[in-house]
């Protein structure tokens, strides 16, 4: 389909409602918008601080693998004098003191050398927990992005319904002065001026609603940027197009999207965890070998103080745990395979989210080429029943009606468009390609102009 009328169908609203609009200097764009929430929103920044507790976890883990050393120390009171260090031999010269108190201090360093795996199962488990932190984060700004799109949006939306409304307002006032004219003149039914009363009297409660609806969406977008409600008024806002109409390819964005998509990254950073859970698992049931070394010192409350060393290789062997293990290991292997149905699954959950997108997309685009004309067919119809009612050839009645027409499907209009715009953030946030890069790829601002 060509989608080149999105450029032209914004500008035809407002001209179709008789009012020209430009876009206001400084005006917020929808990327700056979504840049300034991307700074401050509480979900984005938790999501920062989950990514840098996790960076912080990995290199916690990786921090394993080096020697470790512990410096301890005792202070003891006996009952009876005791050795104040070891005994070494049994010649006189060799007995060491005897004191109640002893002061005793130990460095103690060891270095695992194998233990079957644990340390390097612990770390790849780090890392994929950072690659999960990294995904979500991803997902917490796409979903924060298509959150201030759809505020972004629906206010320019509301704000082109209620222009629209507006112009109605002002044809139905100008109805009802003539009406009135025309009964003061006697040329005219009572009944004329009680109906386009009714009429203006419901279009100024719709109003209301109208306006209350904008200023919702004025305010969701204030919240979300966190900045004064001034800011994200209407009249604030730059009105924005799609720099490249034509959508891309259904199936060649679904298979980027796999690679891309944070909720496909998450999945399968869920499943190398569970994987280095097996191998963390397995590894308790290998022997460990740890390289130790020791550096101790004694001394008596009298000042008699022993220094000595000792250093050696420590093995440890698991025999029997009552299956403990074993159970364990089965449990992560469960795990593991759970975990993988999982990437399957988020898989294609991205494909249908694609397959819906595109089709949403598809289908407002298709709407707009048919609002775009009925629109310009019913402010026709208007403007001949306006013709005829004046020169007294037509009904109040149908004049109102094409009225009411023209205002329904300047309405309808003003949703199409922003949701001819909106369908394709959606389908790029199925795809794990919403970010700034995208928007100020893909959208620009573009100032209504009116037409002759």
């Amino acid at each position: 389909m060509k989608r080149g009328l999105v450029v032209v169908l914004l500008a035809g609203l407002l001209t179709a409602a008789g009012r020209a609009q430009e876009t206001p200097p400084g005006g917020l764009t929808l990327p700056a918008a979504v840049e300034r929430a991307l700074d401050k929103f509480p979900s984005v920044a938790a999501a920062r601080a989950q990514q840098r507790q996790a960076l912080e976890g990995l290199a916690a883990a990786e921090g394993a693998r080096g020697p470790r050393g512990v410096l301890n120390g005792w202070a003891t009171q006996y009952q009876k004098p005791v050795a104040v260090s070891p005994i070494h031999g049994f010649s006189p010269g060799q007995l060491p003191d005897f004191d109640r108190t002893i002061l005793q201090g130990q460095f103690s360093t060891n270095y695992v050398i194998w233990d079957g795996g644990a340390t390097g199962a612990r770390i790849a488990s780090a890392g994929s927990q950072l690659h999960g932190a990294e995904a979500a984060l991803g997902a917490a700004e796409q979903d924060l992005a298509e959150r201030v799109a759809s505020a972004y949006l629906t206010a320019l939306g509301k704000a082109r319904t209620l222009a629209a409304h507006d112009q109605r307002l002002a044809a139905l006032e100008a109805e009802l002065a003539r009406a009135r004219r025309l009964l003061d003149a006697g040329k005219a039914p009572q009944v004329e001026v009680i109906r386009a009363e009714a009429n203006l009297a419901a279009a100024r409660s719709q109003r209301v609603s109208l306006a209350a609806a904008l200023d919702n969406a004025e305010r969701d977008l204030a919240r979300l940027l966190d900045v004064p409600l001034e800011e994200t008024r209407a009249s604030r806002l730059s009105p924005e197009r799609l720099r490249e109409p034509a959508a891309p390819d259904r199936e060649a964005l679904a298979r980027a999207a796999i690679e891309r998509s944070p909720a496909v990254a998450q999945a399968r950073a869920r499943l190398a965890m569970a994987e280095a859970d097996v191998n963390l698992a397995v590894s308790a049931l290998r022997p460990e070998l740890r390289a130790v070394a020791n550096l101790n010192d004694w001394a008596s409350s009298k000042g008699n103080a022993s220094t000595e060393w000792n250093a050696g290789l420590q093995v440890t062997v698991p025999l029997f745990d009552g299956g403990t293990v074993r159970r364990r290991v089965a449990q992560a292997q469960a795990g593991r395979a759970a975990a993988a149905e999982q990437v399957r699954l988020a898989e294609a959950q991205v494909r249908e989210a694609i397959d819906r997108a595109a089709a949403a997309a598809e289908e407002a685009q298709g709407r707009i080429e048919s609002l775009v004309r009925a629109a310009d067919r019913y402010a026709e119809v208007a403007r001949v029943q306006k013709l005829l009612l004046d020169n007294g050839a037509g009904t109040q009645t149908d004049y109102l009606a094409a009225e009411a027409d023209l205002l329904t499907a300047r309405a309808s209009l003003a949703e199409g468009e922003q949701v001819v715009v909106l369908t394709r953030v959606d389908l790029a946030r199925a795809a794990g390609l919403l970010n700034l890069d995208w928007l100020s790829a893909n959208l620009e601002p573009r100032s209504l102009e009116t037409r002759p």
